[in-house]
Formats: C-alpha cells, sequence, structure tokens
C-alpha cells in the first residue's frame, strides 16, 4: 500500500462549482482505481492524501499533474504506509460554517483529528494540521 501526500496552488477565487467538480471526478476516478484519501484546500492551495496499490497511486497523482487547475506540485510524502482514511474514496474539506452530509466537513483541528483513523501515521496528521494552521492564519 502507497501512501503520497502532495501540496498543489490553485486559483484563490475559484469557485464551489469547480471544486464540486473536482470532488465529484476524484470520487468516481478513485473509486475505480481503490484510491481512498482526503482533499483539503484553503484560500488557493490544495493537499491531498492518495492511497491504495502503488500503479494506481502513481497513475492518479499523474492525472492530477497534467491539470490545469493545478501548479506548483510538490510531493511532502512518498511511501509504505497503511490506509489512514480507508473508508473514503475523497474526503473533502474547506472552511464552511456547516457540515455537508456528502462527505464534507467544517474545517477544524477537531474534524481533522476525527476523520482521521486512529491508527493513521502521526506524520500525516502533523502535516494535515499544520496546512490548516499555516492557511486558516489559526493562532497556535
Amino acid at each position: 500500500m502507497r501512501q503520497l501526500l502532495y501540496v498543489s496552488n490553485t486559483s484563490r477565487d475559484v469557485a464551489d462549482s469547480v471544486l464540486d467538480d473536482i470532488l465529484a471526478s476524484s470520487r468516481k476516478n478513485n473509486l475505480k482505481a481503490g484510491i481512498t484519501g482526503v482533499l483539503l484546500y484553503i484560500d488557493g492551495g490544495f493537499m491531498q492524501v492518495l492511497e491504495g496499490e502503488r500503479r494506481a497511486v502513481t497513475e492518479t497523482y499523474a492525472r492530477i499533474c497534467k491539470d490545469q487547475r493545478h501548479w506548483n506540485m510538490g510531493v511532502l510524502l512518498d511511501g509504505d504506509a497503511s490506509r489512514a482514511f480507508g473508508e473514503w474514496s475523497m474526503g473533502f474539506l474547506r472552511p464552511s460554517r456547516e457540515a455537508d452530509n456528502d462527505g464534507m466537513f467544517a474545517l477544524t483541528r477537531d474534524a481533522i483529528g476525527g476523520k482521521l483513523q486512529g491508527d493513521g501515521p502521526a506524520v500525516i496528521m502533523t502535516l494535515l494540521l499544520t496546512f490548516y494552521r499555516i492557511n486558516s492564519r489559526e493562532q497556535a
């Protein structure tokens, strides 16, 4: 099982409909490929964890790299690990006041911690929380 965590940029004023399209496409493709993970979006920045069989993760990441809605791609973590987000074809976090019942939830420290499986790697949790803290301008 491979786990890859990357960051990328997109437009700061990306429309909700574009984010919804990305999420719908991700879920459809990931379900077919056996990929699970989570996608965070805050103010023009994406952070995504992809997990699955090595080849499927490689192909998925290559497809994302070609997507013109992403730029400044950077891999933060890439290696063998057990699934941390095994129940989701793609969980999605973005700042909102209300949780959505379609796999989206309010972006808070508690939401991030609550959605990560208990035996998930500590480094993933640390990176997700750091991304949240920096991009949401939360004070530690």
